[in-house]
């Protein structure tokens, strides 16, 4: 709701009407005051050029705040663009280390099946040297696929020939 206030700047009274609250009219007012009795005091102008000059001050701190306002936009949207940069890096990690435990959750079980049967995942920590150790063992065997046993071959008895070679002459293995 808009109101009337009565002001005293630079020993002139001036009426405003304003829908702001009674406290910041005053607070405006008494800044006005003392910038103009500044200039007044410091060039001896008379009041009306003092009241110009307060005036083409506070449109150059305006424009001022301007270009520093739109300034800080623009670094505000580029930082935002970044931000979001950051965010989907992060989404990125936190699925690759989501994934990495799982991975670790499933080596840990693998090793623990091998070590204790009826513990599927044990509890304790094991030091990295035995786990890395464990893991090479887990990986070098292949229990899925057992290894063929291979019978010793059934060794013929050697027959010589009548006309033996220079080698079989020379074997030391069969003498006869």
């Amino acid at each position: 709701m808009k109101q009337k206030y009565t002001l005293s700047i630079a020993d002139l009274q001036i009426s405003v009407i304003s829908d702001a609250p009674a406290e910041e009219v005053e607070k405006v007012g008494g800044i006005l005051d003392r910038k103009m009795r500044e200039i007044y005091l410091k060039s001896r102008c008379p009041k009306t050029e003092a009241a110009l000059l307060c005036a083409l001050e506070c449109v150059a701190d305006r424009m001022s705040l301007s270009e520093k306002t739109a300034e800080l936009e623009d670094k505000c949207d580029k930082y935002g663009v970044v931000l979001d940069g950051l965010k989907d890096r992060n989404a990125e990690l936190t699925a690759e280390l989501d994934r990495l435990r799982q991975e670790n959750s499933v080596l840990r079980s693998l090793l623990s099946q091998g070590s204790r049967p009826a513990d599927p995942v044990s509890p304790d920590p094991i030091p990295p040297a035995e786990f890395l150790s464990r893991v090479a063992d887990a990986q070098n065997e292949t229990a899925a696929v057992p290894e063929p046993v291979e019978e010793p071959p059934v060794e013929e008895p050697r027959r010589r020939s009548r006309v033996g070679s220079m080698f079989e002459q020379l074997s030391f293995g069969d003498v006869d």
